[in-house]
């Protein structure tokens, strides 16, 4: 039998209660469908969120990873660029050593062949010195680095030392002179020294003021840095006359230049390549020695020019070999790239049918359940008849 009452109405509280899941199923539905996203939020599906962050993440890493061997060609390139060249020259100093070597020259014509040879050897010194990719030399051997063991590097927050830049060094240990109250700083090696003057505008206890910062060159010994006084953007401390005295640089030779491919530090992720010294004075083609005064001296240097053009053309083919390896990378890289947004797209897109069918489905049930609210009151109607 059932029972009539007037201060609890269980219908309607249970329409209510439906009504309030219908419109947040329908609410959720809309999020989706206008998003395109299945999670939107954490609580959506926290296991599958976090799966596809995680995928996310691999991907972005990956395509960075691309840019970089992007940049890598762009490197490679300057460098077979140059390469082109320093070979057409060393063909042509070939080719001079061929004529000084024939009886059909005199000694003449010999040291005008010497003329043009110097000059070619000159050039190519001079084209590796200024082959540079970011202010990095690629064809002098020069790939320096200052050991993290370099006391004046190491104490920065005291030194203000900032911005050292060693390409151009010799392999070798550098330390500092640095007397209070002279206003110099001497830097050697124990084989080859310079001074230099420090700035004025010093306080009275031989520190930079406020924002004050000096660029120091020491251009014989091919390093630079930068001493720095408080409040100078990106500097570490603040230098002081005496400050430096005893501290050491250490300069020591990179035998690769690194290239980051991969989201991760290991071997599969990192290629290297060498580039090797291509200065004719160098120790790798080994022209510096060369005459074509004589016809003896040219028939001697024919073996050694035939040695350089091989070692020339090794070193482009090398690159070559490299940068065709790089590219083999980034199609590999395209594709992973293509799977793994597509795996990220299964788990976090929404099915937009789908979605739709489960809108509208809550969307009738929320429109039914408002139309029976208003029946739910029959009981009030019978007692109020009653009453009546």
């Amino acid at each position: 039998m059932a029972t009539a009452r007037i201060n609890h109405n269980a219908h309607l509280a249970d329409i209510h209660r439906s009504m309030s899941v219908h419109q947040a199923n329908t609410s959720k539905q809309i999020g989706m469908l206008s998003s395109g996203l299945r999670i939107n939020r954490s609580s959506d599906d926290p296991a599958s969120m976090a799966l596809a962050d995680g995928i996310r993440s691999e991907v972005r890493a990956i395509a960075e990873g691309t840019r970089n061997i992007q940049q890598t060609f762009s490197l490679i390139q300057v460098a077979d660029g140059s390469l082109n060249e320093i070979s057409a020259m060393v063909n042509r100093m070939h080719t001079l050593a061929m004529q000084g070597a024939s009886s059909v020259f005199n000694d003449t014509h010999r040291l005008n062949c010497q003329s043009e040879f110097s000059a070619l050897r000159s050039e190519i010194d001079r084209i590796a010195g200024a082959t540079t990719y970011n202010g990095r030399e690629l064809l002098t051997g020069g790939n320096n680095s200052l050991l993290s063991e370099s006391t004046a590097l190491a104490d920065a927050t005291n030194t203000g030392l900032t911005d050292v830049l060693v390409s151009g060094a010799q392999v070798s240990t550098y330390t500092f002179v640095d007397v209070p109250g002279d206003g110099l700083l001497t830097l050697g090696n124990g084989v080859q020294t310079q001074t230099i003057a420090i700035s004025d505008s010093r306080d009275e206890n031989g520190a930079f003021a406020d924002g004050e910062f000096q660029k120091v060159r020491f251009d014989r010994l091919g390093i630079e840095m930068t001493l720095t006084g408080e409040n100078v953007r990106g500097a570490p401390g603040r230098y002081s006359d005496g400050i430096l005295d005893g501290q050491t640089l250490i300069v020591d030779e990179e035998d690769y230049l690194t290239f980051q491919v991969g989201p991760s530090g290991s071997s599969n992720d990192v290629s290297r390549v060498a580039i090797r010294d291509m200065r004719a004075n160098g120790p790798n083609l080994g022209l510096g020695d060369i005459s074509l005064l004589t016809r003896v001296d040219a028939q001697g240097a024919l073996n050694t020019l035939s040695i350089a053009v091989e070692k020339v053309t090794s070193e482009r083919v090398r690159l070559g070999v490299f940068q065709n390896r790089l590219q083999a990378s980034i199609y590999n890289s395209e594709s992973v790239m293509e799977r793994m947004t597509d795996a990220e797209s299964r788990i976090r897109d929404v099915d937009i049918a789908k979605a739709a069918s489960a809108m509208t489905h809550s969307q009738i049930l929320s429109q039914a359940a408002t139309s029976i609210a208003g029946r739910a009151d029959v009981d009030i109607d019978r007692i109020l008849n009653l009453l009546s």
